[in-house]
């Protein structure tokens, strides 16, 4: 498995998650961060996006990060460790989540855990 934290210094994934409905692959471009041996993503906007939709109906994903792809299996998380943890992960990665959380983004306050596959 390659280095996580190596991984983390590129500012993007390409998540890919299969539709709740259609069972199709769908790719977005979003933030995450490393920790613990583990990849996290997460959305400012809350539960309404569809690949949050998406990714709670099939926890499989792969992971492009830079030139490296992985497959994954995720877990919901909105436990107290995603505010005091997690989530503090993309505060120091991103200025920009600081700024989101100062305008009343991130008020839902879960992630998604990712392990990947070891290959």
């Amino acid at each position: 498995m390659p280095d996580l934290r190596t991984l983390d210094r590129e500012s993007l994934v390409q998540l890919t998650v299969r539709g709740r409905k259609s069972g199709k692959p769908h790719t977005v471009k979003i933030w995450f961060a490393v920790g613990n041996g583990k990849i996290y993503v997460t959305s400012a906007r809350g539960l309404n996006a569809d690949w949050v939709k998406n990714l709670r109906k099939n926890l499989d994903v792969t992971l492009r990060i830079g030139s490296t792809t992985l497959q994954g299996t995720a877990v919901w998380r909105e436990d107290e460790g995603v505010r005091t943890e997690v989530l503090p992960l993309f505060r120091r990665k991103y200025f920009l989540a600081k700024v989101f959380r100062w305008i009343g983004w991130y008020k839902q306050e879960f992630a998604f855990e990712i392990t990947p596959a070891e290959n």
